[in-house]
């Protein structure tokens, strides 16, 4: 716990002094959560992983689980959501799962060189990505063996999982990814969860990819959201605190136009096989919209896992 700092006087972390007659503070841990670093055989680097699981016996077969890409922003609004909507899944629709977050170490929030490493196939449409300069990218590839030929195989010798109910979970760039992987490796995960989709870094490539995607065998489902106001200003928004280069990116880069006809052509891809849905987070915008619609898209993804 920190107090709050007096106005005019810079915050500082309390000690033992400040807190007299109180418990010292000690890190907060999450039930059932932990976090080790695991080393991709692929590239060399380092990938900070969090788990949580559910401090109940797991149903026969394995518990669902839901892997969250960005781990160190995401992890934790996932897992606790789940810890706490899945205490009465006949009610809620949302049963008890493991959540696994990939994160990069030494990160308190989103690395954005190792995601535009991981996440894409190349560098970004300069229409919409002006002024940028990027270094790293392209690793999608690699990321993706990494994923199935690694860290999916060494979850699963460890933990009580059903490897017929698993989720990918991503948002932005990479909730791009997990469409991207969609289009290639349909067959990893049951369950896709894609949240206000960067659709634009490569709009004609995952319509491409789509276009020749193999036919696939089981069904899957795939949940996208989009903020109501992801292009246009919000209505708490003040136009003069925006430039007028940002509200050309924001046109340019289509985002609920790009997801809900991304949307369509996985429907077209994969046929009657895949259950697509797409909404929109009426009073959402980019920031927002993985808290407002996370339980719709668990519900949703998981609805053929038995309660």
């Amino acid at each position: 716990m920190h107090e709050k700092a007096v106005r005019g006087t810079p915050r500082s972390v309390p000690t033992s002094n400040d807190l007299a007659g109180i418990s010292v503070p000690e890190s907060f841990v999450m039930p059932g959560c932990s976090r080790f670093t695991l080393r991709s055989s692929e590239t060399g680097l380092p990938y900070e992983i969090f788990v949580y699981v559910p401090e109940i016996e797991p149903p026969v077969g394995g518990f669902p689980i839901i892997y969250v890409l960005d781990g160190n922003s995401d992890f934790i609004i996932v897992a606790e959501t789940v810890r706490r909507v899945s205490r009465r899944p006949k009610a809620t629709g949302i049963v008890p799962a493991i959540v696994v977050g990939i994160g990069y170490p030494n990160t308190n929030g989103y690395n954005t060189n190792r995601r535009h490493l991981d996440f894409t196939r190349g560098p970004a449409d300069a229409s919409v990505f002006p002024d940028k300069t990027i270094d790293a990218c392209g690793g999608q590839a690699a990321y993706i063996r990494f994923f199935g030929n690694q860290l999916l195989p060494h979850v699963q010798s460890r933990l009580n999982v059903d490897p017929d109910r698993r989720i990918l979970l991503g948002h932005s760039l990479a909730g791009y990814f997990v469409l991207d992987l969609l289009s290639q490796r349909p067959d990893m995960f049951n369950g896709y969860i894609s949240f206000s989709p960067s659709v634009w870094w490569d709009r004609t490539g995952l319509s491409r990819a789509l276009a020749s995607a193999n036919a696939i065998t089981r069904p899957i489902r795939l949940f996208t959201a989009v903020g109501r106001w992801e292009q246009e200003l919000a209505p708490w928004q003040a136009m003069e605190s925006f430039g007028d280069q940002y509200h050309n990116i924001r046109k340019a880069r289509r985002m609920i136009d790009n997801a809900r006809e991304i949307s369509g052509e996985v429907r077209a891809a994969f046929g009657a096989q895949a259950d697509v849905r797409f909404e929109l987070g009426e009073n959402d915008d980019h920031a927002t919209i993985v808290t407002a619609m996370l339980c719709h898209a668990l519900r949703f993804a998981g609805t053929a896992f038995a309660l």
